[in-house]
């Protein structure tokens, strides 16, 4: 997204109000100023009417003025959510699916913290600042010893926030790091409660956290104890020097008699208009890490995120044509390889069977399949395009993928089935059946509108992995990918999905099945043997089972 964009509609006609706004500021003191040179001399009551009068116009104006700057950002803040925090959050769900680590995870609570200062009172102290050079001429022009004092005033108080920094930014970044970290222990202990409550974890659980925590705590203390410290200088500096430019206008008055006490009067309003904004910025200087932390992660990630495919021209709809071309696959971080170069071609309407033992990369080739990882190195293709140039939205159109973990949302049965789209009854109804799902469904409280909880709490382990089955069938995709698809069913739902392959079969739909279970390699037609990442063999059920030996494939002796 375009930073000119938000500069040129927001934060410039911002900065405009603001500019008024100031110079409005400056009614009060004229309003004094003028007091004791022309009502208090002339004992003129028109006059001082008038001068009300002006000064409540003023005023008026100003609230005005603040009122539109606060819509104008305001709609900022709207702006900034609207356009970029679902970009963002979409980022974030594909960065999630990496086997990396993920950076971006926080991005939104980032997006957050920057869109609070651009669009609240940080960006109103910034607004000011510019303005301090203005009244610290203003004190100049009424006598050069108020600028002097202000002068040292403000050097004071810059040193201040410099020490500020020095001291606080370490243990504020590591504070925040540590907060992240006792945030993801919670978020893993949450989601695996049930095996927290069934084994007695929960004291151990809580003592792990209450470890992290107080590292968090500890470092927290120590880098605002030290901000506490530079806050109550920099408040005293403030309100000792405010009394004292008061005193110093006090002393010029009894050296120099053009120095009148409307003078003095006004060179106290300038002198904390001077000051403020470095108050506010010393004292707000923990948020102002934050922010520029949050910011430096947000353009690490909007760069990183600038490789985005350009728009494509919408290709046919995909015969089912699926080959892979020397794909590769590792974690650069461990530099471990999991894939080793795999080539294989199906034909639009084949039955492949993945087979072989555990920790083999049969899950990781079918996250490679369905476009969730990417390859190091060779090409994934359907109908000779390179998946991987293919926009995520368009791509899964044409894929339906049964993950071996199944993760439904909170919602109603027909939501999760219509990917959380707007449900299609006729397309819903029919992945339902194909799944051996429709009569268990129709025998619930409310039908396809039965809430499922979060996660898929009101359901059984089965039927979860019969409604992914219906998510991953529904809109009949031409490419099924189904990982270990039999994982929690009894024997009444490994039924139906052995009828469900036999109608996807017919149906043409190109499907692999990964599968420890050989009664569902009847009917492949092609077999895959995965062993330590590499292809030890590929081609027609037959022919594989007949070249492998039977101890490397237990799975394909038993369906021989």
């Amino acid at each position: 997204m375009n930073k000119l964009y938000f500069v040129r509609n927001f934060f410039v006609p911002a900065a405009f109000f603001s500019f008024f706004s100031n110079l409005l500021y400056l009614s009060p003191m004229v309003y004094a100023m003028s007091l004791f040179s022309r009502v208090v001399p002339t004992h003129n009551e028109e006059i001082l009417w008038l001068l009300t009068f002006q000064l409540l116009i003023a005023t008026m104006i100003m609230s005005a003025l603040e009122v539109v700057r606060s819509r104008i950002l305001l709609s900022a803040n709207n702006a900034i959510d609207a356009l970029l925090a679902p970009y963002v959050l979409n980022k974030m769900l594909q960065g999630a699916s990496s086997p990396e680590n993920n950076p971006y995870s926080y991005a939104l609570n980032d997006l957050r913290t920057v869109r609070s200062f651009l669009t609240g009172g940080g960006i109103i102290q910034a607004f000011d600042v510019p303005w301090l050079p203005i009244y610290m001429i203003l004190l100049f022009l009424m006598n050069p010893v108020l600028f002097v004092l202000v002068s040292s005033s403000a050097a004071i108080m810059i040193a201040l926030a410099v020490a500020n920094e020095y001291l606080t930014q370490k243990p504020l970044a590591e504070a925040s790091g540590a907060s992240r970290v006792a945030s993801r222990f919670v978020d893993s202990a949450m989601a695996n409660a049930e095996v927290v409550n069934a084994m007695g974890m929960g004291a151990s659980i809580t003592r792990r956290w209450a470890l992290l925590n107080d590292r968090v705590i500890s470092l927290q203390t120590r880098s605002s104890s030290r901000a506490g410290i530079i806050g109550g200088g920099t408040k005293f500096m403030r309100q000792f020097v405010q009394s004292l430019g008061m005193g110093a206008g006090a002393y010029i008055m009894l050296t120099d008699p053009k120095f009148s006490t409307a003078y003095m009067l006004a060179g106290g309003i300038l002198f904390g208009r001077c000051l403020a904004p470095l108050e506010y910025l010393i004292n707000g200087w923990k948020n102002v890490i934050e922010v520029r932390s949050a910011y430096s992660r947000l353009n690490d990630f909007f760069k990183k995120s600038k490789d985005d495919q350009p728009l494509m021209m919408e290709l046919p709809p995909p015969t089912g044509q699926l080959s892979l071309e020397h794909v590769t696959f590792g974690i650069r971080a461990t530099n471990k390889v999991i894939i080793k170069d795999v080539s294989f071609t199906l034909s639009a309407g084949e039955f492949l069977g993945v087979v072989g033992p555990s920790a083999s990369g049969k899950s990781s080739l079918a996250r490679l399949l369905v476009n969730v990882w990417k390859p190091m190195q060779g090409v994934i293709r359907m109908d000779g395009s390179n998946t991987g140039d293919w926009p995520v939205d368009r791509l899964g159109r044409h894929l339906g993928y049964l993950p071996q973990d199944i993760e439904l949302f909170s919602g109603s049965i027909a939501d999760n089935i219509a990917r959380l789209d707007q449900p299609d009854s006729e397309k819903v109804i029919a992945a339902a059946t194909l799944a051996g799902l429709h009569e268990i469904i129709l025998r619930m409280p409310h039908g396809y509108d039965t809430q499922i909880g979060e996660g898929g709490m009101v359901l059984s382990g089965g039927q979860r992995q019969r409604l992914g089955l219906a998510r991953a069938v529904y809109g009949n995709p031409k490419i099924l990918v189904l990982d270990e698809p039999n994982a929690s069913l009894d024997t009444a739902g490994e039924q139906a999905l052995a009828e469900a392959l036999v109608k996807l079969k017919q149906a043409g739909k190109t499907t692999i099945i990964i599968t420890h279970n050989p009664n569902f390699l009847k009917h492949v037609d092609k077999l895959l043997v995965m062993q330590n990442g590499e292809a030890a063999a590929f081609g027609p059920k037959e022919l594989v089972l007949a070249q492998i030996p039977h101890a490397a494939t237990p799975q394909a002796q038993v369906a021989a």
